[in-house]
């Protein structure tokens, strides 16, 4: 059990990260910017010793290409994981992913989560988000916290021709042939100010000699432009064109579907997933995700009203009360559905009774061009 006072510290401090008024004197936000300013100088410290090469990084024998932000929080980077490596695949390749398995147990070495086919670790082990990509079946899955030994045990084990490492773009230990960086379309650099002030890892002038593209993340398509290259600036943008301008520019926007859905009264199985089967009917949401108010906004967008929102931490473990109490919420307000993310699905045990419908909710990533990106990744990846 966590100490409340601890815990009302740490929400305070995330309210005051998004604020972006000055704060005031001998105030929490005040002390917040002061340890932002050291946590900025650390940092340009560091990336400076990389340049400089007193601070070496290791190279794998095989094209890399890492998936990242600046910006503390989501920027759709797992979607984003699952869609290069899929397109690598369409392309002939034998792609890896490797993550660093945030909140799993693994704390030393690395771990096959899988091979593509068999799942080797429960998403305790291996993190809520790995274990998600590893339960499609569709390409290797390894985590480590160190990056370098990873893709030496991909290597021995799985044979890639490229690695593709989740969140990443700060893990300049470990060399990479292709850096795309991604920003949220609705607040790309949060509110402008480093760690713990606000969400910034890095500012722009330090990631930009390191980024060979930007990537644009949950545009609404009624902002995109015909030519594809994302060259007219919209509002959403607020400057990140301006700040890494000569780069490549790509738009992309989230698009959900319905995952699954178990109907309270069939228990077997999952019933086939139809479009239609949420349309108009009122949900309870439950998610602990990095932006969890980017999930109600998607399950409007699959036309479910939305009664309630409960909000979890981002890789929250859920406990049997915590589903009671899901449960109880859904019977107070009188709905019959209840909606979570898939993210948040595969951390669940498949032994819970719903007392509701539970459907589950996946992202898909569409590119505002998307054969143009695919012909700049294949140029790259050669």
């Amino acid at each position: 059990m966590s100490d409340p006072w601890l815990t009302r510290l740490e929400k305070k401090i995330t309210r005051l990260s998004d604020r972006e008024d000055r704060p005031g004197l001998f105030s929490l936000g005040q002390l917040l910017v002061m340890a932002a300013g050291l946590y900025q100088l650390g940092t340009d410290i560091r990336l400076r010793l990389y340049r400089a090469g007193l601070l070496k990084s290791k190279r794998l024998p095989c094209f890399v290409i890492s998936i990242g932000n600046i910006v503390a929080g989501g920027a759709g980077k797992t979607p984003m994981v699952i869609y290069i490596a899929e397109l690598l695949m369409k392309m002939g390749k034998h792609p890896v992913v490797i993550s660093r398995g945030y909140k799993g147990s693994l704390k030393a070495g690395a771990g096959v989560v899988s091979d593509g086919e068999t799942i080797f670790l429960d998403p305790q082990v291996a993190g809520d988000e790995p274990y998600m990509m590893a339960r499609r079946k569709t390409f290797p899955v390894v985590v480590g916290k160190d990056r370098y030994l990873a893709g030496k045990l991909a290597i021995e084990q799985l044979n890639p021709d490229v690695i593709v490492l989740d969140d990443a773009f700060a893990h300049v230990k470990l060399e990479r042939d292709l850096n795309l960086l991604l920003f949220d379309h609705d607040r790309p650099l949060g509110n402008k100010r480093m760690l713990p002030a606000g969400r910034l890892r890095e500012t722009p002038a330090m990631s930009k000699e390191r980024a060979q593209a930007i990537i644009l993340t949950r545009c609404p398509e009624k902002e995109w432009v015909e030519d594809g290259a994302g060259q007219k600036e919209g509002v959403g943008q607020k400057g990140v064109f301006s700040q890494y301008g000569g780069i490549p520019f790509f738009k992309t926007c989230h698009i959900p579907y319905l995952l699954k859905l178990l109907p309270r009264e069939k228990r077997v199985g999952p019933a086939p997933p139809c479009p239609d089967s949420l349309k108009d009917r009122w949900g309870l949401l439950f998610s602990g995700i990095a932006n969890n108010k980017s999930f109600r906004k998607t399950a409007e967008e699959v036309g479910i009203k939305v009664a309630d929102h409960l909000e979890f931490k981002d890789h929250y473990r859920y406990k049997r009360a915590d589903i009671l109490l899901i449960q109880k919420r859904a019977e107070k307000i009188g709905t019959n559905l209840i909606v979570t993310t898939e993210k948040d699905w595969v951390k669940l045990g498949r032994d819970i009774q719903w007392d509701t419908d539970l459907a589950v909710i996946g992202i898909k990533i569409r590119f505002e061009n998307d054969k143009a990106f695919e012909g700049f990744i294949k140029y790259r990846v050669g």
